[in-house]
């Protein structure tokens, strides 16, 4: 019995001992592959082509490595996915539109150790291209068959290249307010108050919304204005996407947490009451015009307890001085008629 257990615990140890070392081979393997970091820029590409009519530029790539690194080209379609700007991209055998059109410098390029270079491309719009908005992106990858959500060690990396191509014509821009509200709800004990704004694309190209959220308060007097869309966040067509701004004395805040964090805060960020704002933003040629509006409350509770708490303090104090006062004047006049 004893001899038995022994060699099952002998047996176990080896086992763990074995698939320690295979982990820290495994570790050593993964540490000692050389880094692949590189960088693409810009990372958006906007650009207005005529049918019929091409466009050269170039971008610029640069290895950040110690070593030398060749990197494989692709072009690949892209839609909208979600509200943060996402994108869905299709297969690379998909070779309708603007992927087609893009036709990049090389199809694979190296470059020596810090090395950076401008990497031209032309797009060519056929006569037949239809107006509106094509998007497509330029990829870079350490490996032909990197996918694009591929970014686990051993695979490779990957890094693109946003196109935006608006072709002029028989263009449809349209556009409406899906939501305006503030984040977090419309009662908020401190600033920032943070302001969601969920645009619909109903068009086929896509725009930039600008313009102004006017804030006022109980009295109608002016407290800020912030841009809609600091981020200048495009609207792909048939997509919501969502842009965000705040309004804020500062943004730095103290950090922590607890009762007198939360009375710093709202001291940095003071504001209460109630108060509005007003939406309005422009989109496309045109200069269509999107409104909306929100009512919220800004109350710095912290503050309100620390500012009753005071003004009780001093009516305690003042009724007690008032009484202390009272009796020396009384004693007063019982001294004088003795």
């Amino acid at each position: 019995m004893w001899d038995v257990s022994f060699d099952d615990m002998h047996l176990e140890r080896v086992r763990a001992s074995i698939a320690i070392l295979i982990g820290v081979f495994g570790l050593l393997f993964v540490l000692a592959r050389p880094a692949s970091a590189f960088t693409v820029s810009p990372i958006i590409i906007d650009l207005d082509i005529d049918s019929g009519k091409a466009a050269q530029g170039a971008l610029r790539i640069s290895n950040d490595a110690e070593q030398t690194q060749t990197y494989f080209v692709s072009v690949q379609k892209f839609v909208a996915q979600g509200e943060e700007g996402q994108q869905e991209f299709l297969p690379e055998e998909d070779r309708s539109g603007l992927s087609s059109w893009i036709t990049p410098q090389a199809r694979a390029v190296t470059l020596g150790p810090k090395e950076t270079m401008d990497f031209t491309y032309v797009v060519n719009v056929p006569e037949r291209a239809e107006p509106g908005g094509h998007y497509a992106a330029v990829f870079f990858s350490t490996r032909p068959d990197v996918q694009e959500d591929s970014s686990s060690v051993g695979m490779g990396a990957k890094t693109g290249i946003l196109f935006l191509l608006k072709v002029p014509g028989d263009i449809k821009e349209d556009a409406r307010v899906e939501s305006f509200r503030v984040s977090g709800g419309s009662r908020i004990d401190r600033l920032p108050a943070y302001f969601e704004l969920r645009i619909r694309n109903l068009g086929n190209v896509h725009f930039r919304p600008e313009g102004t959220i006017v804030i006022k308060n109980i009295f109608g007097s002016v407290a800020a204005r912030v841009p809609v869309n600091p981020r200048r966040s495009a609207v792909l067509p048939n997509s919501i996407r969502r842009v965000e701004t705040a309004w804020a004395k500062t943004f730095d805040e103290v950090e922590g947490e607890g009762f007198i964090t939360g009375v710093k805060n709202e001291w940095r960020n003071f504001a209460i009451g109630r108060y509005t704002a007003d939406l309005e933003a422009i989109y496309g040629s045109g200069k269509q015009t999107l409104r909306g509006d929100v009512t919220f409350w800004v109350f710095p509770w912290r503050l309100t307890v620390i500012a009753v708490s005071i003004l009780l303090l001093l009516i305690v104090l003042f009724k007690l001085y008032n009484r202390m006062v009272i009796r020396a004047a009384l004693k007063q006049m019982r001294s004088k008629k003795m």
